[in-house]
């Protein structure tokens, strides 16, 4: 098992500020990471966040707009420049075949056999050596998708008396048992995982909402995570303005944690109009008490379970 690294490349919204970069995240898990959105520059925010590409397995982008998507062609041209080695997966919804047919034809990409893409769709879309990502359709202006990084269950804590006692001797026995598999001891008796194994640990789980309107379908998707990042544009102040563009405020973004009980909520995606993160966090901590605001290169770890 890993911890989960997140770090934050890109928080704001729309445009690049000085402060703020347009959307990108990195989750770094085992030896494998994962990139959601990749807005203009976010190639210069890995070098200036330390974060190597080199297993990068899979680019999930949420939307077409631009702040979401504009640095790709300049991060997939150095990645072929760089050699990259192994396949490279490029989740988007529809039309990301459209979009690189127009790059090749142009002669922007070059090295692009080493990119698989696949179009978003309700479910999982992707699958890691021991994780999955899925996607649930947002509500913005134009088709969009979240996104959900679920660890496997794993099996309960291995309980050495009892095994011990039931005659299973240490060494690949107990391996046997560990991996959910039945045991026959030399005298015929059968011994089964679940008498020496605890409960299945639920792995753990990180949400990606970024952007959309609040909705039934998200709180549900996100229903428990560990961590649930999600939009959070504007001020309640600015409701009209957020409905209008297909955003949320963040008091929106803050009830969809407390209706899906998530454990930690990070608000990300934030308008150049508001430069106070007290006011933020004080507004969601009006209705869900375990709420950050993401800063650009801000990392978070989920730490590996004892």
């Amino acid at each position: 098992m890993s911890e989960v690294r997140l770090v934050f490349l890109g928080t704001g919204s729309g445009r690049p500020t000085l402060r703020r970069n347009v959307s990108g995240l990195f989750l770094q898990y085992g030896g494998e990471c994962l990139l959601f959105d990749c807005g203009e520059g976010t190639q210069i925010q890995m070098q200036k966040a330390s974060v190597r590409p080199g297993k990068l397995a899979a680019i999930l982008i949420t939307h077409f707009h631009g702040d979401h998507i504009n640095g790709l062609p300049g991060f997939l041209g150095t990645l072929g420049l760089g050699g990259h080695e192994g396949e490279l997966t490029v989740v988007a919804p529809r039309g990301i075949d459209r979009y690189f047919q127009t790059l090749r034809e142009l002669r922007v990409l070059s090295h692009e056999e080493l990119v698989t893409l696949r179009e978003a769709e309700r479910g999982v879309v992707f699958r890691g050596p021991d994780y999955t990502v899925s996607a649930c359709q947002l509500r913005h202006r134009i088709p969009a998708f979240g996104y959900l990084f679920r660890e496997d269950d794993r099996p309960g804590r291995f309980d050495v008396e009892t095994a011990v006692a039931l005659g299973v001797r240490p060494g690949p026995d107990f391996g046997k048992l560990q991996r959910g598999q039945s045991l026959t001891l030399p005298d015929g008796r059968v011994v089964n995982p679940s008498q020496v194994l605890g409960p299945t640990r639920t792995g753990r789980s990180v949400a990606y909402i970024c952007d959309t309107r609040p909705s039934d379908e998200v709180v549900r998707f996100v229903q428990g995570v560990d961590i649930l990042i999600h939009e959070a544009t504007y001020l309640h102040s600015l409701q009209e303005q957020a409905a209008r563009r297909g955003h949320s405020t963040v008091l929106e973004a803050a009830t969809v944690a407390r209706d899906a009980g998530v454990r930690r909520l990070i608000l990300t995606h934030i308008s150049p109009k508001h430069g106070s993160n007290r006011e933020l966090l004080d507004e969601a901590r009006s209705v869900f008490p375990h709420v950050e605001v993401a800063e650009d290169f801000k990392e978070f770890v989920l730490p590996v379970p004892e």
